[in-house]
């Protein structure tokens, strides 16, 4: 019987992978091209066969440790540390390998003591990431800053437009990526830069065609696959979209951002019954007030449970209470339990907000009719379809507007609605876009009478604090306000951020 392949015993493939056979220098060598082509994979490979044969070679030891790190493995990066101990390598760049395990530690006060007064570009971008981490965006900055002017580094220049991206700093971002297109035009930080920053301008279609480079450069990384499905959702091409999910789920089975978007997709399709399907086994690990939990609440809903859904929005309400989609599932919910009453009760705030969108004043104008209430034809007229165009494209501009940073536009859209000033997420946008146009007084005016009408809301809270926040003004009260907002919601990572920074700024 002819065997149609060659078997390759386990040992001979493990030699194919690792050139087993090649000299440890030569095994050295491979690795150092494959860790600067960022395969970091193989260069460990090669440099676990090469110290079979060099055990203390200090080199290779410093090269797997730096490559740990590249793979997000403190625990093994340390214990390439103990092998350097142990080999008696001493000296800055194994200072270096100490901090940036400090760091993912998350131990900024450690990487800052162990990098001491190294002025290298690698140890410039160790401080300016713990700077970030403590809070302190100015030193971090100013770390950066001098890193940038001292030479060309890529991991520097990538984390510091990392860094603007975070501060929406848009035309600083972009400077920097240009900067980094010239130092290293195909590593994977410079190419997803550019469709990030496609992505944060609103350019939908430039930063498809960034994504979709990236995948074809690295197609094991999970990263610019969800990003790009992402960018192809908000295009509407949710087939397109779902297919790069379910790539980046192979790549990774247990990535939490693959497994939201895929149920957010379904839920874009309609596909109640596998959503139900694929969540129903873990409802009772499910948070309420995560998308998933709010995904798996909406397909009971749409499959008729009413009372499983009305009992799941409801604490995702309490969760988060000022949440438009928890609250209007939560009406809707009521609603098909035979409850207008309770269901107007729930819908009417968002409802009498000029920002409703059409389904919600659908659902509300159902619920005030069930109910007897007298604003059911007020709503029904703001159904008219001339009416409702007119609002859509409004809107429309606005989340663009938001989106692009548009500052002067955002406050010409949302003054429009403004009235007698009694609707809090008007007033909030009204609120940053005055801070985005450096009017802080302005911004803290919007945001104090937004808080005031909502005055229990992290949002709200959080609102107040950070408008004083960038613009400097009454940090004290700024520190205090995103306290609160944080122990409303402990869990946002938005909050957590700018309460650092106060608490960096207040010492």
């Amino acid at each position: 019987m002819r065997i149609p392949f060659p078997f390759i015993p386990p040992l001979l493939a493990l030699c194919a992978l690792t050139g087993c056979g090649d000299s440890p220098e030569a095994l050295f060598a491979k690795a150092q091209e494959d860790f600067s082509a960022e395969d970091y994979k193989a260069a460990r490979s090669q440099l676990i066969a090469a110290l079979d044969e060099q055990p203390g070679n200090h080199r290779m030891l410093i090269l797997l440790a730096r490559t740990q790190l590249q793979l997000g493995d403190p625990d093994g990066a340390e214990n390439v540390l103990g092998r350097l101990d142990r080999a008696g390598a001493k000296g800055p760049d194994v200072q270096r390998i100490r901090a940036r395990v400090a760091l993912m530690r998350k131990a900024p006060d450690k990487a800052l003591a162990l990098v001491g007064n190294d002025d290298t570009l690698e140890a410039l971008r160790i401080r300016a990431d713990a700077y970030l981490a403590l809070g302190d965006d100015g030193k971090a900055k100013a770390a950066f800053e001098r890193g940038m002017a001292k030479g060309d580094d890529p991991d520097l220049a990538g984390a510091y437009a990392r860094f603007a991206l975070a501060q929406n700093d848009l035309v600083l971002a972009d400077r920097i990526r240009q900067r980094l297109q010239r130092m290293a035009p195909n590593s994977f930080e410079t190419q997803v830069l550019a469709g990030d920053i496609a992505a944060a301008r609103g350019q939908v279609d430039k930063a498809i065609a960034a994504y979709r480079a990236v995948v074809a450069a690295f197609p094991d990384r999970v990263e610019p696959l969800l990003a790009l499905a992402n960018q192809l959702d908000a295009k509407g091409q949710v087939d397109e979209a779902a297919k790069q999910v379910d790539a980046a789920s192979k790549l990774d089975p247990d990535n939490a951002e693959a497994e939201d978007l895929k149920y957010q997709l379904l839920a874009e399709k309609g596909e109640w019954e596998k959503i139900r399907v694929g969540l129903q086994g873990r409802e009772a690990d499910l948070d309420p007030s995560s998308g998933l939990g709010m995904r798996y609440g909406e397909a009971l809903l749409r499959l008729g449970f009413s009372e499983q859904a009305r009992m799941l929005f409801k604490r995702a309400t309490l969760l988060l209470p000022g949440n438009p989609y928890s609250r209007m599932m939560l009406g809707e919910a009521q609603l098909a339990c035979g409850d207008p009453d309770d269901a107007w009760a729930t819908l009417r705030p968002l409802a009498m907000s000029p920002l409703a969108r059409p389904e919600m004043l659908v659902t509300a104008e159902k619920a005030a009719r069930a109910s007897g209430a007298p604003e059911a034809d007020g709503l029904r007229e703001r159904l008219d379809p001339a009416r409702l165009k007119a609002l859509g494209a409004l809107l429309a501009r606005g989340d663009t507007a938001v989106m692009r940073q548009d500052w002067a536009a955002v406050l010409d859209v949302y003054g429009r609605m403004l009235g007698d000033g009694s609707d809090p997420e008007v007033l909030k946008r009204m609120a940053l876009g005055s801070s985005g146009l450096g009017r802080t007084a302005q911004a803290i005016g919007y945001a104090d009478r937004a808080l005031a009408l909502a005055p229990d809301s992290p949002d709200f809270q959080f609102l107040a604090g950070h408008v004083r926040l960038q613009g400097g003004q009454d940090l004290a009260t700024a520190r205090r306000l995103l306290e609160s907002a944080a122990a409303g919601d402990p869990g946002n990572p938005v909050i957590a951020s700018d309460l650092k920074k106060a608490k960096a700024a207040t010492g």
